[in-house]
C-alpha cells in the first residue's frame, strides 16, 4: 500500500501517519505548510510533499510520482477561521474533496478514506441527548449548524456520489470528540478535551465555568488513526459511512479524576451542568459504533484510563525531543 495522507502533519493526520509507519508503510504526507512538531519521531520514515488540495496539477503530480494506491483525506479548514471565512471554508473543505476524488479517479486509486466530523449531525436532541444519551446511529437525520460542519456533510455526499456513480471506492469516517497532542494549539477553544490534560501537565490551572456533568464520547487520536487504518484495509465494506468513537459516555469530571491519578497536584475546576464547549445548541452525544465493529473490525483500543496515560507519556516525549 502506498498511502497519501492530506493534512498528514495535523492532529489526526499525524497519528494516522504514525500508524501507517508502524504497520510497515512509508506514507506520503501532503500539506500546505511544513509543521513537523507532531511527526518529529517519524520524519525519516515518511515523504513530505508541500501543496494545496485546491492545486489540482500539484495533487496529480504527487499521486502519479509516488504511485499512490490509497488516499486518506484529512486536510481541512477548521475552527474559528472557518467560521469567519465561509466562502474559503466551502472552497477548501468541499472543492478540496472534489479534487481528491477526481485525482483518485484519474489514477485508479484503490480507496479514498474521508475524515468527517460529528458536527454533521447538528443539535443532539431528545433521547440522543442528555440525560439518556441513546447511542447515535449513522442514519440519524443531519442538521449541521456551522459552516464547517455543513461543508463536511457536503463533502461526504460528494464522496458517496463518486462511490456510487464514478467508480471511486470511498469510505467516510465520522469521529466522536477527539483528544490528543496538538489539539489545544490548533483547535482553539474547541480543544477543551486537550486543554484539560495539557494545562495541568504544564503546571497551569484548568478552569471551566460549566459542563462538568455532560457526557460525551471522547476518542483518543490513536483510536482515530486505528479507524483510518482499518478503513483503508477493509475488504468491500458494505455501508461506506461509519461512526468512529468509543461507544461510552464520560464527563470532564471523569477525565479530571484520571488526570489526578497521574498528576496529584493538578489544579482543575469545572462548573456543573451541561455544554462544556459553550455551543449555542446541545452537541454532545455517545456514538453507536456497532457498524464499524461489524464491517471494519474496529474496536477502541484506548479507554479513558489508557488514553490519558498515553497522552501524558506522549507529552513527555514531545517535551524531551
Amino acid at each position: 500500500m502506498k498511502v497519501l495522507i492530506t493534512g498528514g502533519m495535523g492532529v489526526i493526520g499525524a497519528e494516522a501517519s504514525r500508524r501507517f509507519v508502524r504497520e510497515g508503510h512509508r506514507p506520503i504526507i501532503f500539506a500546505r505548510h511544513r509543521d513537523e512538531w507532531l511527526i518529529r519521531d517519524i520524519l525519516e520514515e515518511v515523504d513530505i510533499e508541500l501543496g494545496d488540495v485546491l492545486d489540482m496539477p500539484r495533487l496529480l503530480d504527487v499521486i502519479k510520482r509516488h504511485r499512490v494506491t490509497h488516499i486518506v483525506h484529512a486536510a481541512a479548514f477548521v475552527g474559528a477561521v472557518s467560521a469567519a471565512n465561509p466562502a474559503l471554508s466551502v472552497q477548501v473543505n468541499v472543492m478540496g474533496m472534489v479534487n481528491v476524488l477526481e485525482a483518485a479517479r484519474a489514477f485508479d486509486v484503490a480507496r479514498v478514506v474521508y475524515t468527517s466530523a460529528k458536527g454533521i449531525y447538528g443539535p443532539v436532541l431528545g433521547e440522543y441527548g442528555a440525560p439518556t444519551y441513546k447511542p447515535v446511529p449513522e442514519d440519524l437525520p443531519k442538521n449541521p449548524k456551522r459552516i464547517y460542519d455543513s461543508a463536511k456533510l457536503m463533502a461526504e455526499q460528494v464522496g458517496l456520489y463518486y462511490q456510487a456513480h464514478m467508480g471511486v471506492d470511498v469510505v467516510v469516517l465520522r469521529f466522536a470528540t477527539t483528544y490528543g497532542p496538538g489539539k489545544t494549539a490548533r483547535h482553539g477553544k474547541m480543544g477543551v478535551t486537550s486543554q484539560i490534560v495539557e494545562n495541568p501537565f504544564n503546571g497551569l490551572p484548568f478552569r471551566l465555568a460549566q459542563g462538568g456533568d455532560e457526557k460525551d464520547d471522547f476518542i483518543y487520536n490513536k483510536d482515530s488513526a486505528h479507524g483510518i487504518y482499518l478503513a483503508c484495509t477493509a475488504e468491500n465494506p458494505n455501508s461506506r459511512v461509519y461512526n468512529i468513537g468509543t461507544g461510552v459516555g464520560v464527563t470532564l469530571n471523569d477525565i479530571a479524576r484520571v488526570i489526578r491519578k497521574h498528576l496529584p497536584r493538578a489544579d482543575i475546576e469545572i462548573g456543573p451542568g451541561l455544554n462544556f464547549l459553550g455551543m449555542p445548541y446541545p452537541a454532545s452525544s455517545v456514538y453507536d459504533i456497532s457498524r464499524a465493529r461489524a464491517e471494519l473490525g474496529y474496536a477502541p483500543q484506548y479507554d479513558l484510563e489508557r488514553g490519558i496515560a498515553d497522552y501524558l507519556e506522549s507529552l513527555e516525549r514531545l517535551k524531551a525531543s
